[in-house]
């Protein structure tokens, strides 16, 4: 490796750390600065604040190494280009791919990090920080309560349960509806509970009524009715919690078995669920695509022009961000296939930047 490329690689990995501590501490501040009256007034202590930050670090590390990566190589080569040095660089007949090429490894060694942090760390630590926030943070005594509200699963064996409210900790659901549906999508039963309790296993249901339909769909005027009976919920309470999860906080291979319970679901429920499991795989490729696109953008010669050029090549690549949501968008609407809304605005942006690269070479 040549002196200049070495210099390069340290460069863009100390401007890196410096960005991804920065950009950190800035968000911590902004939040803490947000509920700051909350911290006096309810004399919140500092072990709380300390440990809610904590298990929201793997979630911020995720979000900020994109723009730590398009910060720290427009730094770089900016400074390179104000200074003549890429010039002589590309005029002894080496090419800009020498200069760049540590970076972009340097960058899909982050990018392997940031898939590995973001599917296995941050779904359980995102719902830790949420309990710390909820419990510590926010003393209220509605937010105090471990009641989950309005709760509604798509369940296994096609069946779609909602509760007035579920209470993990006595693992117990009120006021139950169950939708039974073919693989037509049609109900064919409906189940009225009362009160649902974990026990032994299984779940038991007290007071139900169970509506079935005849040939016609219809649902029958007289109900089944049982005083105490086992109700057909194939899930555990933790795998009720673990199911009613936002898509962005489950793994991907949570993901995939949840997308395997909707199996025969609402195809508009599916696919935006598989728009949501491609993208997992193409999220963390966001920084080596932003840096990509953002090196050949700030390269200009001379010092009157380096500001210029730095603004131009984070403003090229930010645009990234509303391509990328408008093809999700497209995905989940049904405009696009699942895999092409994920993919389309990192190969778009890392073709434009490979070829302005040459360009540039």
């Amino acid at each position: 490796m040549r002196i200049l490329e070495k210099y390069v690689l340290k460069s863009f990995v100390s401007a890196f750390f410096f960005c991804i501590t920065l950009l950190i501490l800035l968000g911590i501040i902004g939040d803490v600065l947000g509920f700051l009256e909350d911290i006096v007034k309810n004399n919140i202590p500092l072990l709380s604040i300390l440990s809610f930050y904590f298990y929201m670090a793997p979630f911020a590390f995720v979000n900020m190494v994109p723009f730590a990566s398009l910060l720290a190589a427009v730094y770089v080569f900016n400074s390179l280009s104000k200074n003549h040095e890429i010039t002589a660089f590309i005029t002894s007949g080496l090419s800009l791919w020498r200069l760049v090429r540590p970076v972009l490894c340097v960058t899909f060694l982050l990018c392997l990090a940031t898939f590995i942090i973001n599917d296995r760390y941050v779904p359980s630590t995102m719902k830790k920080s949420s309990q710390v926030r909820q419990y510590e943070l926010e003393q209220s005594a509605e937010k105090n309560s471990s009641t989950i509200k309005d709760f509604t699963i798509y369940g296994k064996g096609d069946k779609i349960i909602y509760a007035e409210s579920f209470l993990p900790e006595t693992k117990t659901l009120n006021n139950v509806i169950i939708h039974k549906q073919d693989r037509d999508h049609r109900i064919f039963e409906k189940v009225n509970v009362r009160i649902a309790v974990w026990r032994r296993g299984v779940w038991y249901g007290r007071d139900i009524m169970v509506f079935k339909t005849n040939k016609y769909g219809q649902f029958a005027i007289s109900p089944e009715i049982y005083r105490e009976k086992q109700i057909d919920i194939a899930e555990t309470p933790d795998e009720l919690l673990h199911n009613q999860c936002d898509p962005k906080f489950m793994s991907y291979r949570q993901l995939k078995k949840y997308l395997g319970i909707f199996r025969v679901g609402s195809p508009p429920t599916v696919r935006r669920l598989l728009v949501d499991l491609n993208y997992k795989i193409a999220l963390p490729f966001t920084a080596l695509v932003t840096v990509l696109v953002g090196v050949p953008f700030c390269i200009e010669t001379g010092r009157a022009s380096a500001l210029i050029g730095m603004a131009r090549g984070i403003t090229v690549a930010l645009l990234y961000l509303p391509v990328m949501a408008v093809s999700l968008a497209l995905g989940k609407g049904g405009i696009l296939p699942p895999f092409i809304a994920a993919w389309f605005s990192n190969v778009l942006f890392a073709s434009f930047g490979v070829y302005f690269i040459y360009k540039k070479s």
